[in-house]
């Protein structure tokens, strides 16, 4: 019995080890016919249905010696065609000291006569900036935070020059301005491209003046489009960019590898890295007819202003909680010559009242040059009347 068994054992294990041999031998057999059909065939177009939902991809090497050479000469045309039209601008404006209010204690003191405030002295501040020339005359593009009060401004060109610019129109709610200088001569610029047709990727440089380093160039890629800085999660307009943008950047001109302005470097996000961002120049050329068309001169005062508040009020001991506090008299301004002193308080400019800075200056820049104004003023525990003949700035 026992010999039966093994017999019936052994014929069982010859069976199973001969069907693996011929099932692993018709296997190898198909798949080679089936990899050399597909060697055969590898020429073949892919079916539609693949071609129109994948994209075809050509693949780069970075490390090949051509390649490499391409992109070198392309930043390299890019900074010899841009440059000569970039420019450096410095700026100068005269910032007030603030009022200092007097503790009570000390004019209690001194006495009566001692004043209840002082001006702290004035002092200038200076600012650094980017733009590029987008004409032989002269006309700077540029961002409207780069010139923002400023009292002096100097451009500098590519070759050492240096001539005085003046604004000749802005527009704070898309920060860009425009900036004339008189070179006398025809002066090179630089070429607008179409920010419409950019890709999330394209190859993108920088130029401008960061930290006062002329003519620093750096590139990347349009790393999204649309943004957004008051809200990441809502659609903008701006471009986003991971060239390298510094502070001194601003204003100075995104290009393209074709050497064509297709933004406006504006800002970057200080505790990121990567992160920069640039006006699209197709909304700089909608406004460009409103940029550079010089601005009438506008009504002027001459005083620097502060709001009344609660505490304010509190502290001089006013019957109101609102109006304008003079902070300081303009010299040979309309307000001083009308008899305008610091520490005045506006309360209404032709029977109209004013309660804050901003609806004085809104409601003055309503008027005309020459026309005069009747202001209702506190003084002294009094209200006084002033006739103010509104000038230009000078």
């Amino acid at each position: 019995m026992t010999k039966i068994k093994r017999r019936d054992l052994l014929f069982l294990f010859v069976v199973a080890l001969v069907s693996t041999v011929i099932t692993s031998a018709l296997f190898l057999a198909f798949s080679g016919e089936k990899k050399a059909g597909q060697t055969a065939n590898a020429g073949e177009q892919a079916p539609a249905w693949e071609t129109a939902n994948m994209p075809r991809i050509t693949p780069v090497s970075f490390n090949s010696p051509s390649i490499q050479s391409q992109w070198e000469t392309a930043i390299i045309n890019v900074r010899q065609k841009v440059a000569p039209a970039v420019v450096y601008i410095d700026t100068v404006r005269t910032v007030s000291g603030g009022t200092f209010m007097i503790p009570e204690f000390f004019r209690d003191f001194f006495g009566p006569d001692f004043p209840d405030s002082f001006k702290g002295p004035e002092f200038e501040q200076k600012g650094t900036g980017s733009g590029f020339i987008i004409d032989p005359d002269g006309h700077i593009l540029t961002n409207e935070h780069v010139i923002r009060y400023a009292d002096k401004i100097t451009v500098t060109l590519k070759n050492g020059e240096t001539y005085e610019g003046e604004v000749i129109g802005s527009n704070p709610e898309i920060d860009l301005a425009v900036v004339k200088i008189d070179a006398g001569k025809e002066l090179p610029y630089a070429e607008l491209g179409d920010s419409d047709t950019l890709q999330i990727g394209q190859w993108v440089v920088a130029i401008g003046n960061p930290f006062g380093f002329q003519e620093t160039v750096t590139a990347g890629i349009i790393s999204a489009l649309n943004r957004s800085l008051n809200n990441p999660k809502e659609q903008g307009y701006l471009l986003q960019t991971d060239a390298a943008i510094n502070p001194g950047n601003s204003g100075g001109p995104l290009v393209d590898l074709s050497g064509k302005v297709i933004g406006i470097n504006e800002a970057i996000i200080s505790n990121a890295q990567g992160m920069g961002f640039a006006i699209p120049i197709n909304l700089a050329q909608e406004h460009l007819d409103e940029l550079t068309t010089p601005a009438p001169p506008a009504p002027w005062l001459g005083i620097w202003m502060l709001p009344v508040n609660d505490e304010l009020a509190a502290y001089l001991d006013l019957p109101f909680k609102s109006g304008v506090y003079v902070e300081s008299v303009v010299k040979d301004s309309p307000a001083e010559k009308a008899g305008l002193k610091t520490r005045d308080i506006i309360r209404e400019i032709n029977r109209n009242p004013v309660n804050s800075p901003d609806e004085l200056a809104e409601k003055i820049s309503e008027m005309e040059i020459g026309e005069k104004a009747a202001l209702l003023v506190w003084r002294e525990n009094g209200f006084r009347t002033f006739t103010v003949t509104l000038g230009t700035r000078p």
